[in-house]
């Protein structure tokens, strides 16, 4: 683990001083599926590497555990369970020797690898994940599923504590779905549960949750968390929301900071500014190119490519601000779930850079007509008065839209609870319905990207740096739920609910015969998912119900 940090030290040190040299965009591009494991009999629900990234352990509905060294199987655990391995851990302490399993037997073992025995502890729930900290190289956690609640073993002790589990009268007492323990702070344990809201606890004190990530717009139930993970500074947690949530991250840090509603009222409450004309704009050339995208309904190209102006950061803050409400008319017309709340946060930071841009105020009202919010929309709808009481057409047309929203039929003024985080970056295109154990984690010597699997069988990146989509990769034929970054090299391991394991890494030269698996336009792929979802929705449950008459048990996750 030392030589594993401090490569990585260096490897940050060197792209600090030779940018150029490092450039792990370029090896993004060049990813492809340069070996695929096979040996296990079922779907591969987990996969997970070594503190060194030299070995990697993966567990299946074949109820077999193996462990892989350079692509090759070198040791296969016929485990005692008597359901699908949905978890698999490395002890810390066990110099790798020592492996610890949970399935959907409602069991966890611990097998030692020398002796070849293994120890068994029985819960109430199916295991869904298990996580260690090197710190405390004895301990472990486990999300335990049905009974609801996350339990501790200390492996020197042997008998399990239940450390999390929300009391009889609290309202969101939910089955726990994932655990992460942070390897910065390891203190930190993040909880999903099948509701939208993550909890974050202090190891130290599990009382009660000390944060609660949850995004501003949803109600408490309307997503799951299938999987949390921590960034490498323990900084940063991101979530992969079932039930079409998204992908999420969100930021211990902004807990501090005031809210988009917050923000939205200090950015009313002062005098407009001048008003914002087109023509007087700089680099027409360059809007012109996202105008041409929204024209052509390619929304989601468009808010990438805004994102992207926004990420270089013109100096004219008429424009900057443009570009926010560009892309927030981007989301308004995509209308994809939790794009008309992403509206509202990029009208606002349109406003917070200049308050004379009319389209960003306009884009805001709407919004908030549209999630039926009355109270705000009528507060924006007089500042739109204040400022440019000249727009009478618009403001008759506003004005018209909010009065056929019926007070009683209007939601509750957008707030957020006390101890409760927003999200900082959301991230779309994948989609997780048909699973509860998918995956997204950060990925990149520096967190730099982010990666997760779908219910379409493809692998798509992000940048961190932009939200924008980098690229799609046809990783499993049916669904791709685990991404498993390696802890030190630029290398993916990834599995579904085919039985082979695929590792990635970049090709920077490929032979003239090889096909690659990346799809050559990302965009035009969304577009026909998203055309055809109906169609693919229906052939989705047509294979899983295939797949259930071969292997009842392959799809039960």
């Amino acid at each position: 683990m030392f030589h594993a940090l401090e490569r990585r030290c260096e490897q940050e040190q060197v792209a600090q001083l030779f940018p150029n040299i490092l450039n792990e965009n370029v090896l993004i591009d060049a990813l492809e599926n340069t070996e695929t494991l096979k040996g296990h009999g079922g779907c591969v629900n987990t996969l997970r590497w070594n503190r060194s990234g030299a070995l990697l352990a993966s567990g299946s509905d074949d109820r077999h555990v193996k462990i892989w060294r350079a692509g090759v199987e070198k040791v296969d655990i016929e485990t005692q369970h008597e359901g699908n391995v949905f978890a698999v851990e490395f002890l810390p302490s066990s110099n790798d020797r020592v492996l610890v399993t949970g399935a959907a037997d409602h069991v966890i073992f611990m097998h030692d690898l020398e002796t070849n025995t293994a120890k068994r502890w029985d819960s109430e729930g199916r295991i869904k994940r298990i996580c260690t900290v090197q710190q405390d190289p004895f301990l472990f956690w486990a999300a335990s599923e049905y009974d609801k609640r996350v339990i501790e073993l200390d492996t020197r002790i042997g008998d399990p504590v239940t450390v999390v589990q929300p009391g009889p009268t609290n309202p969101h007492k939910r089955h726990v779905k994932s655990v992460a323990v942070s390897e910065a702070k390891p203190n930190l344990l993040a909880v999903g549960f099948d509701e939208t809201a993550v909890r974050l606890y202090d190891r130290r004190k599990f009382d009660e949750p000390i944060l609660s990530f949850a995004q501003l717009d949803a109600e408490y139930d309307s997503y799951h968390a299938t999987h949390v993970a921590f960034n490498k500074l323990g900084t940063e947690v991101v979530v992969n929301q079932g039930h079409g949530g998204g992908v999420f991250v969100f930021s211990l840090d902004s807990s501090k900071d005031p809210n988009v509603m917050q923000r939205m009222h200090n950015v009313l409450g002062q005098p407009r500014e001048t008003t914002i004309y087109s023509a007087a704009l700089p680099h027409p050339e360059l809007r012109q190119v996202g105008s041409d995208a929204i024209k052509e309904r390619h929304f989601s190209r468009a808010i990438d490519y805004y994102a992207q102006l926004i990420r270089d950061n013109y100096p004219d803050r008429a424009f900057r601000s443009i570009c926010h409400s560009n892309r927030a008319m981007a989301f308004l017309l995509r209308r994809s779930r939790g794009d008309t709340y992403a509206c509202i946060r990029e009208s606002v930071k349109a406003l917070e850079i200049h308050r004379g841009n009319t389209k960003a105020l306009f884009r805001l009202i709407k919004s908030l007509s549209s999630m039926e919010h009355v109270v705000l929309a009528k507060k924006c709808l007089e500042t739109y008065k204040q400022w440019f009481p000249n727009d009478q057409g618009v403001i008759d047309r506003l004005t018209e839209e909010i009065a056929q929203i019926k007070e009683s039929d209007g939601q509750p003024e957008l707030q957020q609870a006390e101890g409760s985080v927003d999200y900082v970056q959301r991230f779309t295109g994948s989609t997780n319905h048909q699973t509860d154990i998918k995956e997204a984690n950060f990925f990149g010597s520096r967190d730099q990207f982010i990666v997760a699997g779908s219910d379409c069988g493809h692998m798509y990146i992000w940048s961190r740096d932009t939200s924008k989509l980098l690229g799609i990769w046809k990783a499993d034929d049916h669904i791709l739920n685990i991404c498993q970054p390696h802890p030190d090299l630029f290398l993916l391991a990834t599995s579904g609910i085919e039985d082979d394991i695929r590792l990635w890494s970049p090709q920077l030269e490929r032979a003239d015969e090889y096909v690659s698996r990346k799809v050559a336009d990302p965009y035009e792929f969304m577009e026909k998912k998203s055309e055809m979802g109906g169609f693919n929705a229906a052939r989705t449950q047509m294979q899983l119900l295939g797949l259930m008459r071969e292997s009842p048990q392959c799809v039960q996750s």
